[in-house]
């Protein structure tokens, strides 16, 4: 499986992925491998995951785990 290009981002030392359709290609990849590690243990309750791409002021795209709510309820 060929991996996903990124660079580190000038506004951190954060994965910035170029475009959207590679953020989303890394959220997916991202996603299943910490699925897969949660089923190794045998259990999901706690396991934080990546849930959302966000674009920084630099123009590359992040992945987080803070839902799009609590980015908007901090914002306020």
């Amino acid at each position: 499986m060929k991996p996903v290009e990124w660079q580190t981002c000038q506004c951190s030392s954060k994965r910035g992925f170029a475009d959207r359709r590679s953020a989303e290609k890394a959220l997916g990849r991202a996603q299943a491998k910490r699925d897969r590690h949660a089923e190794r243990q045998g259990i999901r309750r706690g396991i934080a995951r990546e849930n959302r791409i966000y674009q920084c002021d630099h123009d590359l795209y992040h992945l987080t785990k803070q839902s799009r709510r609590d980015y908007h309820g901090a914002a306020v």
